[in-house]
């Protein structure tokens, strides 16, 4: 009897344990939900707090009081031209399925190729373009394709994130520029290239066109004038004797002296130090009127040393504008057409469509050469049997 009666509370003893322990599973369950004193699950004390971003966003909606149309609406069209590229990063393979087929179709062969290149965008997506239809999305398009096409990389970096206060956003392109090296290891070349600008010949490989030391040779501009910032001559020339072993910068100039709407650098230790050079407070201070380009023109003419890691080239070669005479204006076969200056008529976004219409594009570039390599092969066929006969 006594035996059944400790069994009888030692069943009890259990039962209101087993019960204390299901009570407090729940509050358990519910510290462990809580983050910094807030349940995950349930409401925060504070609403998030969300920053416009340089298109003028709040939470994925306009923000009305920072950016209104002139009839107080937005269209659709408009919100989906400000909507910025994904940031692209190094290790991704920007041609995604998308550019599958035409990835490395180029068969590039000389150096640089590949990663070791980089064409950079950087934008915070104001400014003169906006005018633009469609801008951030046709020429991330155009520059992808094209970077596909020949193996290079694209980069995409909003300058936004480098909180120029205290200057014009055009200086965002320098930290911009370095971020491209840090970025991409492997790389050896950054293009720079504005945003309105757009890749018309995409069969034109780089390295061939200047990049290559020996190719180089052949594009720099000699014996030509460099400009002063307000398009006078400077009385110094471009160097007869420059070694294309220690240049780091390519660029052109217009009527107006050196303009960096298109600017290809190499990696090098001079050119990490001039770009800290370059963007010193002392020359964003000056208030040039055509800002950071005039600090570089100004930098390229008064100091030998630095001339002598910058080559010029015919502004055709990297830079051909819309409009401008045989030296300044874009004509087929010409790599880029750059839009500069196309907001003193209000005619950027015609011209660009028109422009845009008329590039070749990289499908078109593949079926040219597989044309050429067809019409070579039946040149030598034809050639073939002329011999046979005429023996």
């Amino acid at each position: 009897m006594a035996l059944r009666r400790i069994q009888v509370l030692a069943i009890l003893v259990f039962l209101a344990v087993a019960g204390l322990i299901y009570a407090s599973i729940p509050a358990r369950l519910d510290n462990d939900l809580k983050v910094g004193g807030v349940t995950a699950a349930g409401p925060q004390s504070q609403p998030p707090k969300f920053k416009i971003d340089e298109f003028g966003l709040i939470n994925g909606k306009k923000d009305d009081k920072k950016d209104k149309s002139t009839d107080g609406k937005k269209s659709k069209e408009s919100e989906k031209e400000t909507t910025k590229p994904k940031e692209n990063k190094p290790e991704e393979d920007v041609s995604t399925d998308v550019f599958h087929d035409i990835r490395n179709k180029a068969g590039d062969t000389v150096e640089p190729k590949g990663s070791k290149v980089v064409l950079l965008t950087a934008t915070d997506g104001k400014g003169h373009n906006g005018a633009i239809k469609g801008l951030i999305d046709k020429v991330t398009e155009n520059r992808q394709e094209y970077c596909a096409y020949h193996g290079y990389t694209y980069q995409y970096i909003n300058i936004s994130k480098f909180g120029l206060t205290d200057r014009p956003p055009v200086w965002g392109k320098i930290p911009a520029i370095a971020e491209a090296f840090e970025k991409n290891k492997d790389a050896e070349w950054v293009w720079w290239l504005d945003t309105d600008a757009i890749i018309m010949t995409p069969q034109i490989d780089l390295a061939k066109h200047v990049l290559n030391p020996e190719f180089m040779k052949k594009r720099i501009a000699y014996d030509q004038q460099i400009r002063l910032p307000n398009g006078k001559p400077s009385g110094l020339k471009v160097a007869k004797d420059l070694d294309v072993s220690k240049v780091d910068i390519v660029i052109g100039q217009d009527q107006n002296g050196i303009n960096a709407g298109s600017i290809l650098f190499r990696r090098s230790e001079w050119t990490s130090s001039f770009l800290d050079m370059w963007q010193d407070p002392f020359y964003v201070g000056r208030r040039f009127e055509r800002l950071e380009q005039d600090a570089m023109n100004h930098i390229i003419v008064n100091h030998p040393r630095m001339r002598e890691h910058v080559a010029i080239v015919p502004q055709r070669v990297i830079n051909a504008f819309s409009v401008g005479g045989d030296n300044m204006g874009w004509m087929t076969g010409d790599l880029v057409v750059h839009f500069a200056g196309c907001w003193v008529d209000n005619e950027c976004n015609s011209r660009f469509q028109d422009f845009w219409k008329r590039r070749v594009t990289v499908g078109k570039a593949i079926e040219d050469k597989q044309s050429k390599l067809l019409e070579d092969e039946k040149a030598k066929v034809i050639a073939a049997v002329k011999t046979c006969r005429a023996n």
